[in-house]
């Protein structure tokens, strides 16, 4: 039987040995934050990412946050968020962040917020976010990553079913964001997920558990369920 709440469990470890064999953009680097980055980080993301200081994504502009939450390099990793800072090879300026975050108990990571410097955006820097996500999970013991996209704009959606996660729901006002200036509302947000564990430590849910909402749903996303395809065989046999 799995032991799901060891102390070994899903625990980070040093930021190269989570990315070994990945090939990372040739004009970037990356490395984990460390403590003497945040006051400027935290800066940096208010210049490139005015629409940050509301909604859940706000934590990131508090150095309290990263000090609380964030294993730092060097530093006690049982912490839930890692923080992955992109550098200019050439300037070694920081010119990204991505934040992720495990569930223990749930064997999941999640992305909980990818920014880069404006300049540096449309170069193929902020693909490799979902990369890093799979990547960092499958190195620590995730069995499905999590990626929420906004949808005012289609490139993280693109990059998402580029790297073969899959669409499963779009939530209504999952959370605050700023619309235009001076205007603040909730938003939807779509919801993206990736299995990285073997298909038989899954369990596909009792087709006669499902109302014909939920049914049609499970339908749409995942195809046919077994239970429905037999099911359809066998009225099929009798009227044929």
């Amino acid at each position: 039987m799995r032991k799901q709440h060891c102390g070994d469990v899903m625990q980070w470890r040093d930021l190269k040995e989570m990315l070994a064999g990945l090939e990372g953009p040739p004009d970037y680097s990356f490395e984990q934050l460390a403590r003497e980055d945040i006051p400027q980080l935290t800066q940096l993301l208010r210049t490139w990412y005015p629409d940050i200081c509301v909604g859940t994504e706000s934590r990131h502009l508090e150095p309290s946050f990263y000090e609380r939450e964030v294993f730092l390099r060097g530093e006690a990793p049982d912490r839930p968020l890692f923080a992955v800072l992109s550098r200019a090879r050439d300037s070694r300026d920081i010119i990204g962040l991505l934040t992720l975050e495990k569930n223990v108990r749930g064997l999941q990571i999640s992305a909980s917020m990818g920014a880069v410097e404006p300049s540096h955006r449309g170069l193929g820097l902020g693909q490799y976010g979902l990369t890093l996500l799979e990547t960092i999970g499958r190195s620590i013991g995730a069995e499905v990553a999590l990626y929420y996209s906004t949808l005012k704009a289609a490139r993280g959606q693109l990059n998402a079913e580029r790297r073969g996660f899959q669409l499963v729901g779009i939530v209504p006002a999952f959370d605050m964001d700023a619309i235009a200036p001076g205007t603040v509302k909730r938003v939807y947000e779509a919801l993206y997920a990736k299995v990285l564990t073997s298909p038989e430590r899954i369990h596909l849910p009792d087709w006669n558990a499902l109302i014909p909402s939920t049914r049609a749903l499970f339908t749409h996303l995942f195809g046919q369920h077994p239970a429905d395809l037999t099911a359809l065989s066998e009225r099929t046999l009798r009227h044929g």
